[in-house]
């Protein structure tokens, strides 16, 4: 069964692709090599996530869809934060800190 150790694998493979520029028939090489294709990549598969999320609560589409478009936008991310050399464990920090910390509001942002 697939589990998050999947993302450390992900996770290797993408920076794997990152150190190796001479893998220039990989997708995540390409995208590497093209910051605003990977930001554009981000912006579609957010607005996918957020349509398959609308038609299965309107009961028109699956629990599946949603997941696949889940996959895109994780795997688009976790190549745009290789492009800018944050970690996933720097994302990882920044959640437990947060997690930890109640909820202080920002003046004029409740």
């Amino acid at each position: 069964m697939a589990d998050e150790r999947f993302l450390a694998k992900l996770w290797a493979t993408i920076e794997s692709r990152k150190a190796d520029v001479a893998a220039q028939g990989s997708y995540t090489r390409k995208l590497l090599d093209a910051p605003p294709r990977i930001r554009r990549k981000i912006i579609e598969e957010a607005y996918e996530v957020n349509e398959a999320h609308q038609a299965l609560s309107d009961g028109k589409d699956t629990k599946d869809h949603l997941a696949h478009e889940a996959a895109d936008l994780l795997y688009h991310l976790l190549v745009l934060l290789a492009s800018a050399d944050v970690t996933p464990t720097e994302v990882y920090a920044v959640l437990e800190h947060r997690h930890g910390q109640p909820h202080v509001p920002k003046p004029g942002n409740p």
